[in-house]
């Protein structure tokens, strides 16, 4: 039986860059994210605070449908404008 090392691997990757060195180094980014469903099409509008937005939008999809997601706007985690949708709707 062969064992499946993509979530070791990736927990290694995890672990080794989250020392608490690493944490104090990585700046955070607050995202406006459009989450779009494969199956259903429908869509909604999330905002997650990470320093790495790929992975957080990984651990996101877990134990959900499968969805599509596209950044719409983003910022310092400190800077007090809001985000925005500025994309054309026509």
């Amino acid at each position: 039986m062969e064992i499946n090392k993509k979530p070791l691997e990736q927990y290694r990757k995890w672990k080794e860059g989250n020392t608490p060195e690493s944490k104090e180094q990585k700046e955070k980014w607050t995202y406006l994210i459009e989450v779009t469903y494969k199956d259903t099409h429908n869509s909604e509008v999330v905002t997650i605070t990470t320093s790495d937005v790929n992975w957080s939008m990984n651990e996101y999809q877990r134990n959900r449908k499968p969805l599509e997601y596209e950044v719409i706007d983003w910022k310092r985690e400190r800077d007090s404008r809001m985000l925005q949708d500025e994309r054309d709707t026509e």
